[in-house]
C-alpha cells in the first residue's frame, strides 16, 4: 500500500496505490506521510495530524515546512530553526 499527497487549492488529496482515497484539510501549505499518519501544516502555521481523513491532533505555530519519520516530526519554523515534535509535544529545537 502505496501513499502519495498531492495538495490542490489548499485542501491534501490521499492517493492509495494510485487512486483517490481522501481529500480533507483547508489552507494547508505542506504535507508529509508515513503511511499511517499524514501530518500537514496549515497557513497559519499549525501542524495538523490527520488518521484515515480525521484530524487527532492540532498544535504548534510558526512552522513552514514538515517532514515526518515514525513517531517523529521534524518542523522547519518560519524564523529558519527546526523543532522535532513526538505524540504533539516538542522534544527539541535547533
Amino acid at each position: 500500500m502505496e501513499l502519495a499527497l498531492k495538495i490542490v487549492n489548499g485542501r491534501v488529496e490521499v492517493y492509495e496505490d494510485g487512486a483517490h482515497r481522501h481529500s480533507y484539510g483547508s489552507h494547508i501549505e505542506d504535507a508529509a506521510t508515513d503511511g499511517k499518519i499524514v501530518a500537514v501544516v496549515t497557513r497559519d502555521g499549525r501542524i495538523e495530524e490527520y488518521r484515515d481523513g480525521m484530524c487527532q491532533r492540532s498544535y504548534g505555530s510558526n512552522a513552514r515546512k514538515i517532514r515526518i519519520s515514525g513517531n517523529t516530526l521534524a518542523v522547519t519554523l518560519r524564523d529558519g530553526r527546526i523543532a522535532e515534535f513526538e505524540n504533539g509535544m516538542c522534544r527539541r529545537m535547533y
